[in-house]
């Protein structure tokens, strides 16, 4: 299994974390398009995401959340 590069962007497992969702989910939910894609992937395959990524995947799941 590949080993993320050191960078300042969180690795899926810390985005899925920091949003509340489990890793899979995450991906999941990226794939469908239900949040935006990763800033960035590496030649693994490694997807990594930002700050910015992430205020707007936590403002996705505010709205989702007041759905629901």
């Amino acid at each position: 299994m590949p080993r993320p590069k050191l960078t300042k962007n969180l690795t899926t497992t810390k985005a899925a974390r920091q949003v509340g969702m489990r890793r899979g989910q995450l991906v999941s939910w990226v794939e469908h398009g239900a949040l935006p894609p990763p800033t960035s992937v590496d030649d693994n395959g490694c997807r990594y995401f930002d700050q910015e990524w992430l205020e707007k995947a936590r403002e996705i799941m505010k709205v989702k959340k007041n759905i629901d």
